[in-house]
């Protein structure tokens, strides 16, 4: 019985051994897609990244007259700014004005965390209606 014991624990370490040899390869690809629920997982990636958006405004705004909106659903009504927003990797932020209301801008001044956001302008004009802010990303300088 000691003999088959040892045989099987020297079969384990010996697959386990080649599964991460085999994962080193360029064959990555190949053993671990899953095309059909999603894309590659890259070798250091973690599920879900998390941060600390801060939001800040010019212009004259009038408190509760705006709400954030993170991935289509209203999460925070804005009495002042600065916001300060606790977010994830892949998030949608949008802001919604009321009607009638006077038009500001909007600014990024802080993001903590291992996220960025995809902005391209310094300052988004925010009317009435829903206005796209930012995406949330992963920030790969951060590794």
């Amino acid at each position: 019985m000691e003999r088959l014991l040892q045989a099987l624990a020297c079969i384990l370490l010996s697959s386990v051994i080649a599964l991460q040899l085999a994962l080193a390869t360029p064959y990555r690809g190949k053993l671990t897609d899953d095309s059909v629920n999603g894309r590659v997982m890259k070798p250091r990636e973690s599920l879900i990244y998390r941060g600390t958006v801060t939001l800040d405004a010019t212009g004259e705004y009038e408190p509760n007259t705006a709400v954030i909106w993170i991935n289509g659903e209203p999460k925070k009504m804005i009495d002042a700014f600065p916001v300060e927003l606790n977010v994830c990797d892949g998030d949608l932020i949008e802001i919604q004005l009321k009607k009638g209301q006077k038009p500001f801008y909007v600014f990024l001044t802080s993001r903590k965390g291992d996220i960025k956001t995809d902005l391209k302008a310094s300052t988004i004009l925010v009317d009435a209606g829903i206005n796209r802010l930012f995406r949330v990303l992963y920030d790969l300088k951060s590794d």
